[in-house]
């Protein structure tokens, strides 16, 4: 009878151990990945500021440019953008001088998600050559955005678009907000680089 109540008190301990233990390596793995989708967003967050940060217009040249649109796609207001700045130096090119890149970002619908926006970034390094000769590096931000809008900030008032073949002139500064599933995000922006 002591070794049946023994074997089953085991059997018990067991079950709790081997429960405890599963769901601590599920707690464990939704940790790592909610650290590597924050982490993912914030790479993208200090890309996005070095390079608005380097925003440039040259007035009497018609190759650079600011500009963003506000736009609707599922009943969430949205917005693109498309600009020139200066390459930011990558590792190992100290000293190097920086040409001027024009960048897209464009907010679409996820084909396998609708509720879900996809944003996807263009970068042209050719910017002096004719348009339909530019080849673009193309690469998906994320796909599993909820929402993601642009305001922009100039003489004291916010803008919900921006065109510089309009204002001739860019903003000084920038607030992106943006969600991923439930969660809000708001992140401002300095234009540093000013119209030449």
């Amino acid at each position: 009878m002591e070794l049946l109540i023994s074997l089953s008190m085991l059997s018990v301990i067991a079950f709790v151990s081997t429960t405890s233990f599963v769901s601590i390596r599920k707690l464990t793995e939704v940790t790592r990945r909610n650290e590597d989708a924050l982490r993912n967003i914030r790479y993208f967050l200090d890309r996005l500021d070095v390079e608005i940060s380097g925003a440039v217009l040259v007035r009497r040249a018609g190759e650079t440019l600011f500009q963003s649109k506000r736009m609707d796609i599922n009943g969430e207001k949205v917005n693109n953008l498309i600009f020139t700045t200066v390459s930011p130096q990558q590792y190992l090119e100290i000293g190097k001088r920086g040409e001027i890149i024009k960048l897209e970002y464009d907010v679409t619908e996820n084909e396998e998600d609708p509720y879900l926006l996809v944003v996807t970034k263009k970068v042209f390094y050719n910017t002096l050559t004719p348009e339909d000769e530019q080849e673009p590096v193309e690469f998906i931000i994320r796909s599993d955005f909820t929402s993601f809008m642009l305001r922009f900030y100039k003489a004291g008032k916010w803008h919900d678009s921006w065109d510089t073949k309009k204002t001739n002139n860019l903003p000084d500064g920038i607030e992106l907000i943006f969600s991923l599933g439930e969660t809000k995000y708001r992140e401002f922006f300095n234009v540093y680089i000013s119209e030449i």
